[in-house]
């Protein structure tokens, strides 16, 4: 029985002393057993494993005919086997270790001299496996000790640690580890690579979610849990096609059952990403609704988040009423949060979000303010700076801006200050000239605290100055941007194209323009405002300067009506024959509103001029009817395009004919 007892012991500190290197420099050892005794005691282990018995029956019974035969133990051997049932995921028969509490306490009876990296990094990952704060603090312990020793130099600790901050959400101390990684000069592995972008996709940090993903790539294998919280942060950030990409691959892996895949839809909202809105609606108005089983929120939270992304509006509206009027939320929406927490039924944070953002969208603005203040008070899961920036927005939005000032000075922690709330408060500011001298104060407490590498508190601003036609602050911020390679989006170039029609600066206009329309981008989508201030514009100017730019405001208006009114100003302000420009303007901007017939006038009145035919009047017609498939009026109009321009070379070679006339003989 002694002999039996030293065995364990003697396997034991094997697994906690041996590390992979160590163990193939084992098998190099002169002192190794044949490999056929090697295969012998494997196979009757492999034996005893699958019929589920005691292997120290059979290492007892080994060790027995070891030493009939006048051999002595071999550690080599017994290493090599302990390693083998470790590296295969069988700890149980490796050591036979009951429990974590064993382990520690053989952990505390090793001397220090002999607790080696292996040793550490077993401890730390059993610690990370395990949830309360007590595991937290033990296992911080550990990997600070590790630390100590020099002991992260692979990435084992770091992995145990990132999966546990991960399924905390706990984005800072994930960082933080990243870094040490870094200046350790170890290099990611795929755990590790997973449970960074889980905790990002947690916060709905999509930005920097995808930057890690994308310098990673190669060496990183998405698992099914990390796509689904990637799926769910890109619904949550409006990124409809890579959140289709995301589902799409989530459900490969999940397969088709659907249990699975309505948690799957009801949990990330983009059912209707796979295009299918009204097979959702079937599911949830024919089946959901009348199964009778308990009311799961997250089905028509998905069908809300669904028909937002159509741009169903009203849809929307009308299945989150109907979701309030089911829970009985006619009563303070905290009743019911309390009552689910009680029953130990408590809301996920993810839930809670969604369930904060569809009343937001809705309007149902007091309500989605209860939840948040709830979730802010409660403090039943771990929050982050956007959840107080939520609340101050919808602060602002319900109780004014006092109010949201309070919040923001007594409420919200200094640690959770950052970018996210800063920017809120910016933009409350921002939508009043009254509270100028706040947000420029809020804009240079930003720049001081470096968050200024975002475009959005930069379109604050420009919002603010383009309202008041302050043309010279908004260049500056633009310049601003540019140095820090921030690029600008619609919001900013529809609210800096006003700026300049507010001061009827239209050369600067056009070089906007042009440079945005340009190759390096899409072409700028104009609001209406935005058109009919640029139109407005080009009307004053063209009125005051040169009616060519009358024309520029044809080309833009978004009103047919308008288009008519502004050309019979030019007509009466131009001073010469109306141009090939104007024309071909025109006939455009009238085939814009599907008035072919109009079109049709306007290019039988008129009359090519100059020396070179401007073919582009008549293709303008020509494309027209090319794509409603009319082969009759496309040949008139070639016919007809032939004669204006024979028209024109006749008249042409008149007047040079002319020109060429002797005075004498034209006096004669």
């Amino acid at each position: 029985m002694s002999m039996m007892l030293n065995l364990q012991q003697h396997a034991k500190r094997i697994l906690a002393y041996s590390n992979r290197p160590r163990f193939f420099c084992s098998y190099t050892n002169v002192t190794l057993s044949s490999p056929a005794t090697n295969q012998t005691l494997q196979s009757r282990i492999e034996a005893a494993s699958h019929q589920k018995a005691e292997i120290t029956t059979v290492l007892e019974q080994w060790l027995q005919q070891q030493q009939q035969q006048g051999k002595q133990l071999n550690p080599s051997l017994l290493r090599g086997i302990v390693e083998k049932l470790r590296s295969s995921n069988r700890p149980r028969q490796a050591l036979e270790v009951l429990n974590l509490e064993e382990a520690e306490k053989f952990f505390e009876s090793i001397p220090e001299n002999m607790r080696f990296e292996s040793m550490y990094n077993s401890l730390l990952r059993s610690y990370a496996r395990q949830s309360g704060e007590k595991a937290l603090k033990k296992a911080e312990s550990i990997f600070k000790k590790m630390k100590k020793l020099g002991l992260l130099l692979r990435p084992s600790p770091y992995n145990s640690m990132t999966s546990l901050y991960s399924s905390l959400g706990n984005r800072d101390k994930v960082n933080e580890i990243l870094r040490e990684m870094k200046e350790n000069n170890v290099e990611l592995d795929n755990v590790t690579v997973n449970n960074a972008l889980r905790v990002y996709a947690a916060v709905s940090d999509v930005a920097t979610m995808d930057k890690f993903l994308a310098d990673r790539k190669e060496i990183t294998r998405l698992d099914g849990l990390t796509m689904l919280a990637m799926a769910k942060a890109y619904v949550r950030d409006g990124s409809k096609q890579k959140a289709r990409r995301m589902l799409q691959e989530t459900e490969e892996w999940l397969g088709h059952d659907y249990k699975e895949l309505m948690s799957l839809y009801g949990e990330a909202g983009e059912i209707e990403d796979l295009g299918d809105t009204k097979g959702a609606e079937k599911i949830y108005y024919n089946e959901c609704e009348c199964s009778g089983l308990e009311f799961d929120n997250r089905i028509p939270d998905m069908l809300v988040s669904g028909y937002r992304e159509k741009g169903m509006v009203m849809k929307a509206d009308k299945l989150v009423n109907k979701t309030l009027w089911i829970r009985g939320l006619a009563t303070p929406i905290t009743l019911l949060l309390e009552e689910m927490d009680k029953k130990g039924n408590k809301v996920s944070p993810s839930g809670l979000r969604d369930l904060i953002k569809n009343l937001r969208d809705s309007n149902q603005l007091s309500k989605a303010l209860e939840a948040s203040t709830w979730m802010c008070q409660k403090k039943v899961f771990n929050l982050f700076s956007e959840d107080y920036a939520t609340r101050l927005h919808l602060t602002e939005k319900v109780l004014g801006l006092e109010e949201a000032e309070k919040f923001f000075e007594s409420s919200i922690p200094e640690n959770m200050k950052d970018y996210s709330v800063y920017d809120t408060l910016l933009s409350c500011y921002a939508r009043s000239s009254n509270t100028q001298s706040k947000a420029e104060a809020v804009f240079e407490k930003m720049r001081e605290l470096g968050l200024l590498s975002k475009l959005s508190p930069f379109n604050s601003l420009i919002s603010l100055y383009s309202g008041q036609g302050k043309l010279s602050v908004v260049n500056i911020l633009l310049c601003d941007m540019k140095h820090k390679n921030i690029e600008p989006d619609i919001v900013t170039r529809n609210n800096v194209l006003r700026a300049n029609e507010y001061m009827l600066a239209i050369d600067s206009m056009e070089k906007y323009k042009r440079e945005w329309d340009g190759d390096d981008y899409k072409e700028t989508k104009l609001e209406k405002r935005t058109i009919d201030d640029m139109s407005k514009a080009y009307e004053i100017a063209g009125v005051r300067l040169k009616p060519e730019l009358i024309l520029k405001a044809i080309e833009i208006t978004g009103s047919e009506k308008e288009v008519h009114r502004l050309w019979n100003e030019y007509k009466e302000k131009a001073k010469t024959e109306i141009s090939n420009e104007g024309y071909r303007i025109m006939i455009s901007s009238l085939l814009k509103f599907d008035d072919v017939k109009g079109a049709e006038e306007m290019y039988g009145e008129w009359q090519p001029q100059g020396s070179d035919f401007d073919t582009r009047i008549p293709c303008l017609l020509i494309s027209h009817y090319s794509k409603e498939g009319d082969e009759m009026k496309v040949r008139n109009v070639v016919e007809s395009s032939r004669k204006k321009q024979k028209q024109m070379y006749f008249e042409t070679l008149i007047v040079r004919a002319l020109d060429d006339v002797s005075p004498e003989v034209t006096s004669y």
